[in-house]
């Protein structure tokens, strides 16, 4: 199903899914005033954080048993190189910290799940074996077997409707809530749905999922911090 690419799907959708979440945020930046020299200092930043936490995280996946290079691109690892960027940079950039985070991570539920796309093309990730309506079996240069549960396909609409409700909350009166609400879902939607992948049968938590649970415990804090702020602002008043 994957035959004529030259690239593989997965790198195509990658690169989709950063040039996507690149114009997504650069817009909401634009429109709170951030100059162009922060955006753009940014996503260099955030680009190549992306790129090696998507590698690292596979390496180290691995039990270090392959190197840097030749690793494949893991979408949590870049969540993570994501996440780090943006803490990095809204030490640099103090003024804007707030509106980088939100931006940022309400892109980050659109930008893995293009990339889930490319997964589903390529049978990387797959989910466990199943036979019912929308099971797909894969026969190409980079995967034969299956059928299987669509698992990536699923990742990809739950986490596109994930940015959607963020995008709901970003523009409601809630907004400082965003990025709690945006890291919450996600953290949610990826624990529950690593029980569909293959790689899950015979565990009882994977480390994706501890990461999910460290992800869920976080978007609580912000939360609180939120609400704390909230609280003061109006004292303030």
């Amino acid at each position: 199903m994957t035959e004529g690419f030259r690239l593989s799907p997965y790198t195509c959708t990658f690169a989709g899914a950063l040039l996507v979440g690149g114009v997504t945020v650069t817009v909401l930046l634009r429109r709170g005033n951030v100059p162009w020299r922060y955006i753009g200092y940014s996503m260099f930043l955030n680009v190549i954080l992306i790129l090696y936490g998507s590698r690292m995280y596979s390496v180290v996946a691995s039990g270090f048993k392959v190197r840097l290079w030749d690793a494949g691109i893991a979408s949590l690892g870049g969540v993570i190189g994501l996440l780090a960027g943006v803490i990095i940079f809204g030490c640099i950039y103090d003024e804007g910290k707030a509106l980088m985070w939100e931006s940022y991570i309400l892109a980050m539920p659109l930008m893995y799940g293009i990339a889930k796309v490319g997964c589903y093309l390529v049978g990387c990730c797959h989910g466990i074996e199943y036979s019912g309506p929308l099971a797909v079996t894969y026969d190409s240069e980079y995967m034969q077997g299956g059928p299987y549960f669509p698992v990536q396909l699923l990742e990809s609409i739950v986490f596109i409707i994930v940015f959607l409700i963020g995008v709901g909350v970003y523009r409601s009166n809630g907004r400082k809530y965003t990025g709690a609400v945006v890291m919450l879902l996600c953290a949610i939607a990826k624990f529950a749905q690593e029980f569909l992948r293959e790689e899950h049968v015979g565990k009882s938590i994977s480390g994706s999922q501890w990461i999910c649970i460290g992800f869920f415990l976080w978007s609580i804090v912000l939360f609180y911090k939120s609400g704390n702020k909230n609280v003061q602002i109006q004292k303030q008043k």
